[in-house]
């Protein structure tokens, strides 16, 4: 079964139904999906990508502070 993209009703559903601090769906093909309380976006951790995206952001304070 392929993922697919939920939109902001559905994200906003699994919210409530799932607590959490973070979102994790891994059903969800969403990367960046919407906050729930505030503008902005969050990242889905139940996404590979978004894993991928946090470790080049950690690298690079890494290697900011480092240099």
């Amino acid at each position: 079964m392929e993922k697919r993209k939920w939109s902001k009703e559905e994200v906003s559903v699994y919210r409530r139904t799932h607590e959490g601090f973070f979102y994790a769906n891994k059903d969800d093909a969403n990367v960046f999906v919407p906050r729930e309380y505030s503008f902005g976006y969050t990242l889905n951790f139940g996404n590979p990508i978004s894993w991928v995206i946090l470790a080049g952001i950690i690298a690079i304070i890494y290697i900011s502070t480092i240099m």
